[in-house]
C-alpha cells in the first residue's frame, strides 16, 4: 500500500504564496493552490496538484474544497488585513492541524496569534534582520533567527581557530555555543561534516555553522582574539 501524500493548501498566490506552492509541489507534496485571480490560478496549474479560483473569506467555499482534510495551510493574501484574518479564522475553525499566515504588521500578528494561528510570518522583516546581521557581524555569511534570542549563524572560520581541534576550542563549555557543522572546500570538492567530533580540526577556509544565544554568539570575536593570544 502506497504511503498517503502530505496535502497542503496554499491560499493566496502572490510572489510569496507562489514560491511556497511551487517548492512544496517540487518536493512531491499534494498542493491545493487557491486564489481569487483567474489569471494567477491558471498559471498555478503548472505547480500545483489542484489550482482553484475561490474566495477564501467564504467558509462554505473552503469547506467544499476540502480544506479540513489538509495537513497544513499557508495563507498569504496581499495587503488586506481583514481578508487574511478572516481566511485564517475559517481555516482554524475547520480544524486544520497547522496554519501559517503572512502577517502585514505587528498588530496583525497579534490578532493572528489570538485566533490560534500556529506560525506567523514576517518575510520582509525577517529578510531585513538577516541582511542587517550579516552586514554588521564580522565574517557572518548567513543568519537565521530561531526562537527569540537564539540564532543559527554561518561564519568563516576565524584565523585564530585554524589548526585547532574542537576539543581545544571548547566552544560549548566556554561560550555555550554549539558547533553544528563544518563545511570544507567548494564546488564538487565541498564536504559537510555534520555534528563534528572533539578531535576534528578547523582548517583554513572552513565555514562554521553555529547555534546559540545571540549574546553568546556576539562574544565570538573577543573569544577568537583571546584564543589568538594563547
Amino acid at each position: 500500500m502506497s504511503e498517503k501524500k502530505e496535502r497542503f493548501a496554499v491560499i493566496g498566490l502572490g510572489t510569496f504564496g507562489a514560491h511556497v506552492a511551487r517548492t512544496l509541489y517540487e518536493l512531491g507534496k499534494d498542493v491545493l493552490a487557491v486564489d481569487f485571480n483567474a489569471e494567477i490560478v491558471q498559471a498555478a496549474a503548472a505547480y500545483a496538484t489542484q489550482a482553484v479560483l475561490a474566495d477564501a473569506t467564504d467558509r462554505t467555499v473552503l469547506e467544499s474544497l476540502g480544506i479540513d482534510q489538509v495537513d497544513a495551510a499557508i495563507i498569504s493574501l496581499g495587503q488586506r488585513m481583514d481578508v487574511s484574518t478572516l481566511a485564517a479564522l475559517h481555516v482554524r475553525e475547520l480544524g486544520v492541524p497547522f496554519i501559517a499566515v503572512k502577517a502585514l504588521s505587528e498588530e496583525h500578528g497579534r490578532i493572528l496569534q489570538a485566533i490560534g494561528v500556529h506560525e506567523i510570518m514576517f518575510p520582509e522583516k525577517d529578510r531585513a534582520i538577516r541582511l542587517a546581521n550579516r552586514l554588521a557581524r564580522k565574517d557572518v555569511l548567513d543568519f537565521l533567527p530561531l526562537l527569540a534570542g537564539y540564532t543559527i549563524t554561518e561564519i568563516k572560520a576565524p584565523p585564530e581557530f585554524v589548526g585547532r581541534s574542537l576539543k581545544d576550542l571548547a566552544l560549548r563549555n566556554t561560550l555555550n555555543v554549539q558547533l553544528v557543522a563544518i563545511q570544507s572546500g567548494n564546488g564538487p570538492t565541498r564536504k559537510i561534516n555534520i555534528v563534528p567530533s572533539a578531535n576534528d580540526v578547523i582548517r583554513d577556509g572552513d565555514l562554521l555553522i553555529l547555534l546559540g544565544e545571540d549574546r553568546d554568539l556576539d562574544r565570538l570575536d573577543d573569544f577568537a582574539r583571546n584564543i589568538g593570544r594563547m
